[in-house]
């Protein structure tokens, strides 16, 4: 399968605010996340951060065989020592299996030679295993792993 992911442009804002409300109902499994009076998730308190011009944060467009597939949104972080924060990744569910999350998650990674953080939450065990699956194909083996507030976080540099 072809797997793309291209930097998301003002105009693909739409796109991502209606993956988010698949993202969020996803993670309905592992949170309390209530769905609104009007039949919408609450988005998250920093998604208009990432339409700034001068924002340290980006999202993603994800396509496989050309088709939308999901979304991946990153930001600078300071006050750590990773350089980058992977801070939101969805596929959808028909991709899933497939490879499409790893290619993707590998292409943005891959090469960067930088340091990352991401997290997931503890109780979603699947994630976890996908992310240590990545983590060892794109570091040098170093993960640091801390468990705070509900999540588990790792932080590494990409070969």
């Amino acid at each position: 399968m072809n797997v793309a992911i291209m930097k998301a442009a003002l105009s693909d804002r739409t796109l991502i605010e209606n993956l988010l409300q698949l993202y969020v109902y996803d993670f309905t499994e592992y949170t309390d996340a209530s769905i609104g009076e009007n039949g919408v998730y609450q988005i998250m308190p920093d998604f208009e951060s990432y339409w700034s011009d001068e924002s340290s944060q980006q999202a993603y467009v994800i396509k496989a065989n050309g088709e939308i597939a999901g979304f991946m949104m990153t930001k600078e972080k300071d006050e750590t020592q990773s350089d980058h924060v992977l801070s939101h990744f969805f596929i959808l569910r028909k991709f899933r299996r497939m490879g499409v999350g790893r290619k993707a998650a590998a292409c943005l990674l891959k090469g960067s030679d930088r340091a990352w953080e991401l997290c997931q939450l503890e109780g979603n065990i699947p994630a976890q295993k996908f992310w240590d699956q990545i983590i060892d194909e794109v570091s040098y083996g170093e993960v640091k792993i801390k468990r705070e507030n509900g999540r588990r976080y790792q932080n590494f540099i990409c070969k």
